[in-house]
């Protein structure tokens, strides 16, 4: 059931953002939002229909790549200091290197196609935090704070923040899953899809709440 509506959620937030993009409805830039959004709705759509034993884990190694450095990318537009923008540029490249290294430790390791890429997953979660905080650091400078609630930007930021925090603990474990119990597990799974339920609520709440461009 929650695993459906996280489906569900993930299709309407990507299609939603896809089509005020396209629109150019709002102030900020969304086109690697619009990107992280439907890649991580398309990548996960195949990985449901993959068994765990074929194949399943590739298409995650693959999403992690899209989905944080799109997500830096969609950050170095946000930002409007020049400071900012120099300090994600540098994460972005970092990550890569990490990404890359993370991959062929795991290949090498005989591991590849048997465990999460915990190391690229978390450490890009940790990145998107710092990210986070640059933004929320211009953002409670700014007049906007004055309006947050009809700020797209700060509900993206919000249900990011929610989400990335809350599922560093879950992946920093994914891998160990397997030696904890199947009632833990069941529990665990739920606490992440109710993490990606609120998260997508947010993008969807913000992008028909917030006020948008005027032409």
């Amino acid at each position: 059931m929650l695993l459906n509506i996280a489906y569900i959620s993930s299709f309407i937030s990507a299609l939603i953002y896809i089509i005020v993009y396209f629109k150019n409805y709002y102030e900020i830039n969304l086109r690697y939002f619009a990107g992280y959004l439907f890649c991580v709705f398309f990548f996960e759509i195949i990985a449901s229909y993959i068994p765990y034993e074929n194949g399943n884990l590739l298409v995650y190694h693959i999403l992690i790549f899209f989905e944080f450095n799109l997500l830096l990318l969609f950050f170095r537009d946000l930002l409007e200091s020049e400071k900012s923008k120099k300090i994600i540029l540098k994460l972005f490249i970092i990550f890569n290197i990490v990404n890359v290294i993370a991959n062929l430790y795991y290949y090498f390791s005989g591991i590849y196609f048997l465990e999460y890429n915990a190391i690229s997953s978390n450490f890009g979660a940790v990145l998107i935090v710092i990210a986070l905080f640059l933004y929320y650091k211009e953002f409670l400078a700014s007049n906007k704070i004055l309006n947050y609630k009809k700020i797209l930007s700060f509900w993206i930021a919000f249900g990011l923040l929610l989400y990335y925090v809350g599922f560093i603990p879950f992946t920093a474990i994914i891998n160990s899953l397997k030696n904890l119990s199947y009632e833990l597990k069941i529990n665990l799974f739920k606490i992440a899809y109710c993490l990606t339920i609120i998260m997508h609520s947010c993008f969807i709440f913000g992008a028909l709440w917030s006020q948008k461009k005027v032409k």
